[in-house]
């Protein structure tokens, strides 16, 4: 009995010993800044978008507007997305991508840019004039918004 109490009561002895010798690390974490991280996304994508890989780099673009959503590169990562697409013939999603684009920032200063292309997207889907007007009717939309926005920003420049 004594033998037992002797061993459970070294055994417990020996367990706390060895578990106030450790010491503790301190860790730290070095993180990036949330400006830095975004300039290596959208350069992430431009990598991609150059090297033909458009859906990876329309996902970097959409990360970058995503990390930081007030910086003044978040409309031109979301525009770089859009572009991304069309490169590629992903009409539908450049589609929705100047869509979203439009609701997002509807007072860019590439409002032009947007309305463009979206009017080619919209163009270039148009396989059969006489069948499709859905997409031709869509397409003159958008050309004409882009006109109507060409000429009012030269009667602004002639008011001043």
């Amino acid at each position: 009995m004594f033998k037992l109490k002797f061993s459970v009561f070294f055994f417990i002895f020996v367990l706390f010993v060895s578990c106030s010798k450790e010491t503790i690390k301190n860790s730290t974490i070095k993180e990036k800044s949330l400006e830095l991280q975004v300039q290596e996304t959208y350069k992430e994508g431009m990598d991609a978008l150059d090297s033909g890989d458009a859906l990876y780099a329309a996902k970097k673009f959409n990360e970058a507007e995503l990390l930081f959503p007030q910086a003044n590169s978040a409309p031109q990562s979301a525009l770089m997305a859009a572009y991304s697409y069309y490169t590629q013939d992903y009409y539908g999603d450049a589609i929705a991508e100047l869509q979203r684009f439009l609701k997002v920032y509807p007072t860019s200063k590439d409002l032009g840019y947007v309305y463009y292309l979206l009017a080619i997207c919209y163009y270039e889907q148009i396989v059969d004039e006489k069948k499709d007007l859905q997409s031709i009717i869509n397409a003159k939309k958008n050309f004409n918004l882009k006109i109507i926005q060409i000429l009012n920003m030269q009667s602004m420049q002639n008011l001043k």
